[in-house]
């Protein structure tokens, strides 16, 4: 019987610099196919997506909070995702993640299929919904006027 395995050892792997956060993408560097697997580290004041209050046609995306916590933002209404919490999102439903807290969040990312990711749609840009949101600057909790 014929057994293989691949170990990756974050530390040691390329980060994605284009995007938010410190992230990697997992899935290329095991040779995944059958769907995006990511972590990632959210500063204080950073977001996950690149593309801020986004939606995608065809993919849904999971996220598994390791620890810290984020804000997650949907279409009317905003919730904390703490450790060992997680959230799903179906195809075409509008959501954002991001951390307005003091300290870092660290997630897991999946998203299937794979180019389902693709294309994706931008609905706000990150400023534009924060002070929609949270027009007093207060963003460590949800506005009542969601």
């Amino acid at each position: 019987m014929e057994h293989e395995y691949k170990c990756l050892e974050l530390s040691r792997a390329p980060t994605e610099e284009a995007k938010p956060g410190t992230r990697w993408e997992v899935s290329p560097q095991l040779g995944i196919d059958a769907y995006n697997y990511n972590v990632a580290v959210l500063a204080p004041g950073e977001r996950l997506s690149q593309n801020a209050y986004h939606y995608h046609e065809r993919q849904a995306e999971f996220f598994h909070v390791l620890e810290g916590r984020c804000r997650v933002e949907v279409p009317d209404d905003s919730f904390d995702l703490g450790r060992d919490e997680v959230v799903l999102f179906e195809p075409n439903t509008v959501h954002l993640l991001h951390n307005p807290f003091d300290r870092p969040c660290r997630l897991v990312a999946v998203g299937s299929p794979p180019d389902g990711r693709y294309p994706v749609h931008q609905v706000q840009s990150y400023e534009e919904l924060l002070a929609e949101r949270y027009p007093d600057g207060d963003r460590s909790s949800p506005s009542e006027e969601v």
